[in-house]
């Protein structure tokens, strides 16, 4: 036991024993690397949220290592076993591809359940007892290098009282007769009446989009499925 270790020094010691890069790490968690960055070089330290995240993500941690120091660093699995996920451990979840978009804008009055479209299984403490999730398919590059073409994407549904809200994440954003995944910088819905969305890759350009356009909302919280690069 060594509890004088910085949070930060324990993560470094987690991630060298997960034999993961920071990279990897913000992808699975939906995060975007510098915050991974920010808290290993001392600028910044980990919510409890980034926390639990991580845990969630990884249960081979341990939680005593994390939070308190308390070696092993990761949780030993028994001699000859394999690690599983439990089925009870993971939901389908509504899966929309690429190829479903269009369609998916059509029918957007209709409620949208796993009887009428495909599937994708998901970890169960990933939802956080959200509701309505789906998983969404990534389509192009202009939300590159975090989200990568064809990467899985799990997002939650924002109600329309709270879209002047939304600020600073990335939303997969319904409008008029598009469906699009970008980042939301400036909210001027309260203001303003309109939204402006904006890609990471700085090659994909920005959009605005009037209120009376917008027909739903959905923030991104956690990459299921990445491609390899």
């Amino acid at each position: 036991m060594d509890t004088s270790l910085t949070i930060q020094a324990r993560l470094k010691q987690i991630f060298d024993a997960l034999g993961i890069t920071i990279y990897q790490i913000a992808k699975e968690l939906g995060e975007n690397p510098s915050k991974f960055y920010n808290i290993l070089n001392g600028r910044a330290k980990p919510s409890y949220d980034t926390i639990m995240s991580l845990l969630a993500c990884y249960p081979q941690i341990s939680a005593d290592f994390l939070i308190r120091g308390i070696t092993p660093v990761l949780n030993s699995p028994e001699a000859n076993a394999r690690i599983m996920v439990p089925d009870d451990d993971t939901i389908d979840v509504p899966f929309i591809p690429v190829k479903f978009y269009a369609t998916f804008v059509e029918s957007y009055s209709d409620t949208v359940s796993s009887s009428d479209t495909e599937c994708f299984r998901v970890r169960r403490p990933l939802i956080k007892g959200h509701k309505n999730t789906v998983v969404l398919e990534i389509s192009g590059n202009s939300m590159s290098p975090q989200l990568a073409h064809g990467a899985k994407v799990l997002a939650i549904p924002i109600s329309e009282n709270d879209w002047e809200y939304q600020s600073g994440a990335v939303y997969a954003v319904m409008y008029r007769d598009y469906f699009v995944v970008k980042r939301i910088r400036d909210n001027e819905l309260l203001t303003r009446k309109y939204l402006t969305l904006h890609s990471d890759n700085p090659l994909g350009g920005n959009v605005t989009v009037p209120l009376q356009d917008i027909r739903g909302l959905w923030k991104i919280i956690a990459i299921v499925e990445a491609p390899v690069e």
